[in-house]
């Protein structure tokens, strides 16, 4: 995804289970540790998911969150399932001065909630990443990944900029399972003209299956901490 930098806007959407939380997450925080340029971090997911952003924020230390502004509903909906954004959420999106990262979903539904910022988003630089796991119910040919990817560029009404290949069975995730994923979301790129820009490996297993990748495979690498293995720290309602 290269560097984003003060008010490039990056927006990860994908199926539920698709892992698009925890890389915005991981992108996040990797901006606030590496660079000194704010982030805001906007929770757009109406669609409930198995984990939602909003529910992994305890998880993020206090000094991380000092250049993160968490754009979230107001606490009394913080669990409720509609489509409720602040009002000034058209101008956090806008502003110029930090990195905008944001969580979209991926049905016709969630991903459609994007649609209303469209011009908001459109004004500066933007980039729309599809994140894949070939493994998720429904993603396992190429005739509906092709699906999947319409109704998100439909939804959305924006350019999808690359594709992410998180193809993972948690930690029983294997070299051939990784490998099979980024060959398969790979044919989906090259029939649509994406290129895939990072295939994700937990720790849990980078280990055993980055040294059995194809080269190619293994120089997209990215090793993302899964924020969803430490449930009993998180205070939620959400059901996993």
């Amino acid at each position: 995804m290269g560097m984003p930098g003060p008010g490039d806007t990056v927006l990860l959407a994908g199926p539920s289970g698709s892992g698009k939380t925890e890389i915005a997450l991981n992108l996040a925080l990797s901006l606030l540790r590496t660079t000194s340029v704010p982030v805001t971090l906007a929770d757009l997911d109406v669609v409930k998911p198995y984990f939602r952003l909003r529910d992994m924020l305890p998880l993020v230390a206090e000094d991380d969150r000092k250049r993160l502004n968490i754009i979230e509903p107001e606490h009394r909906l913080l669990h409720v399932d509609v489509p409720t954004f602040p009002p000034t959420l058209h101008a956090s999106l806008s502003a110029t001065d930090r990195v905008k990262i944001v969580d979209v979903g991926g049905d016709a539904i969630g991903v459609g909630a994007v649609a209303q910022f469209r011009e908001t988003i459109t004004n500066g630089r933007h980039a729309l990443y599809v994140v894949v796991n070939t493994l998720r119910p429904g993603m396992n040919t190429h005739a509906r990944l092709k699906q999947m990817l319409a109704r998100i560029r439909a939804g959305a009404r924006l350019d999808v900029t690359g594709l992410v290949a998180n193809t993972n069975l948690q930690a029983e995730t294997s070299a051939e399972e990784v490998q099979a994923g980024y060959e398969a979301v790979k044919a989906l790129g090259d029939s649509e003209g994406l290129p895939i820009v990072a295939v994700v490996v937990s720790p849990e297993y980078a280990d055993k299956v980055i040294p059995l990748l194809s080269p190619e495979a293994a120089q997209l690498v990215s090793v993302l901490h899964m924020f969803n293995r430490i449930l009993d720290t998180v205070g939620s309602h959400t059901e996993f």
